[in-house]
């Protein structure tokens, strides 16, 4: 089964891809995104207008930098980074997001006790890939990790 760090990283990752969705749906609301467009944020990542930067909804500032966007609770300062470039998997994980999103996620502080280096993250996500709860979907030399939906819907029904 899984280790206790691993339980913990796995909820993390569950949180992070929920809100990072949410986040996302939020965005596309807002400047009525189509998000199965093949490039939904073509209007949002040119630096020849200002939105690729700027606030939603009143608690969220967004900012797209890269392959990715970044949005920052104005209330709780809670930082969720995500890739927008994966064909609609916004939970896609990196190791530094994810860790500044534990880092900066309150009712998450009881996984920053256990994991709190990002060389934890690292070693754990890497024993959560070899079991399978994380998977590959991209081709050398890119890498775009996404949870195994399959895997989790069974492993909460075990634990149920």
């Amino acid at each position: 089964m899984t280790n206790n760090r691993e339980k913990l990283l796995l909820e993390s990752l569950i949180d992070f891809e929920n809100q990072a969705n949410k986040l996302i749906e939020i965005l596309a609301d807002e400047f009525e995104l189509n998000l199965a467009d093949a490039h939904p944020f073509n209007k949002l990542i040119t630096r020849t207008n200002n939105l690729w930067k700027g606030s939603i909804n009143g608690k969220w500032n967004y900012q797209f930098h890269g392959d990715a966007c970044r949005f920052e609770n104005n209330e709780s300062g809670q930082v969720v980074d995500v890739k927008i470039n994966r064909n609609g998997n916004f939970g896609t994980i990196h190791n530094f997001g994810l860790f500044h999103f534990i880092q900066t996620t309150q009712s998450l502080s009881h996984v920053l006790k256990e994991i709190s280096t990002e060389e934890i993250v690292f070693e754990t996500l890497a024993k959560l890939e070899s079991k399978e709860f994380i998977i590959e979907i991209d081709e050398p030399p890119f890498s775009t990790k996404i949870l195994n939906r399959n895997k989790i819907t069974f492993y909460n029904k075990v634990l149920s």
